[in-house]
């Protein structure tokens, strides 16, 4: 198990603005592909286990806090983390830093299990135990690890 895994991608110039600096919102979908790929890293197919069993992380709240600019053609490297961990939620932490290491943003998603089909938080243990019991074997860091 990876307690942090790092994403590491190009920046195309469709995520920025006209003077090639990366626009905001593009760090909320890099940390969407973070997320994913922490979770297959740690043996969880998000598709697999969650959209095919009807469940869905809902995005409860996502923070950026924006350090330094990034260009086009800048590589970046995202590092994702479990933050925390319950029944109901998962949060994760992120570091966008630049090819030399320097933090550009720092940010934070927190998710709700929810039933595709009733649009209704779930209890994730209750639910689907097996996913549940994957979840809480994946590695944690940050404010809510133990």
């Amino acid at each position: 198990m990876e307690p942090v895994v790092t994403t590491t991608l190009e920046v195309r110039w469709g995520e920025c603005d006209p003077a090639g600096i990366v626009y905001h919102p593009a760090y909320i979908d890099w940390f969407s592909v973070a997320r994913m790929r922490f979770l297959k890293a740690n043996g969880v197919s998000y598709m697999e286990e969650f959209h095919d069993r009807g469940i869905v992380l809902v995005v409860l709240e996502a923070q950026c806090r924006y350090v330094k600019t990034l260009r086009a053609e800048d590589e970046v490297s995202i590092r994702a983390r479990l933050a925390e961990r319950s029944r109901t939620r998962i949060a994760l932490e992120y570091e966008v830093k630049n090819h030399l290491g320097e933090l550009c943003a720092r940010g934070r998603t927190e998710h709700a299990f929810v039933d595709m089909a009733t649009d209704r938080a779930v209890n994730l243990a209750r639910k689907a135990p097996q996913l549940w019991a994957l979840l809480n074997s994946l590695p944690m860091s940050g404010r809510g690890a133990s």
